[in-house]
């Protein structure tokens, strides 16, 4: 919970590993504060991978609580900090308590940054990266 008395959407509150009796896959099942949960089968790679994926957000982290940035270089940073993902997948949802719209932008490592924004600044990023956005088809 945050400061504001709200939940980060997605927050984890519990997770589960079972491997299958053959040994050939495992089932995770993920659970977050309001009981919501998902689960999946993976095999070996999967697995492997996503352990790789959790080290590697671990790490990042780590590096991240090591090396805070000060109030006054947060904007240069912006442009000269490697800190930028390469986005892979999004999720958002409108929350109900006060219309802000919650969610996250997903690496292509598996790292997770959590997003809280007002409808207004939604649009104007929806503006701008559309604006920005290169033709991919025409119909």
């Amino acid at each position: 919970m945050d400061n504001t008395g709200t939940t980060t959407p997605g927050t984890l509150a519990k997770f589960h590993l079972g491997l299958a009796a053959d040994g050939t896959s495992c089932a995770m099942v993920f659970i977050d504060e309001q009981h919501h949960s998902i689960a999946c089968i993976a095999g070996f790679a999967d697995l492997e991978g996503f352990i790789t994926s959790l080290t590697q957000a671990a790490a990042e982290m780590a590096r991240r609580r090591a090396d805070p940035l000060e109030d006054d270089e947060a904007e240069e940073a912006v442009t000269t900090r490697s800190g930028a993902i390469n986005v892979a997948s999004s999720n958002f949802r409108m929350c109900e308590e006060d219309g802000t719209i919650l969610g996250s932008l997903v690496g292509e490592g598996g790292q997770v940054v959590g997003i809280r924004m007002r409808p207004d600044v939604a649009n104007e990023m929806t503006r701008n990266m559309l604006r920005t956005a290169r033709v991919v088809s025409t119909c």
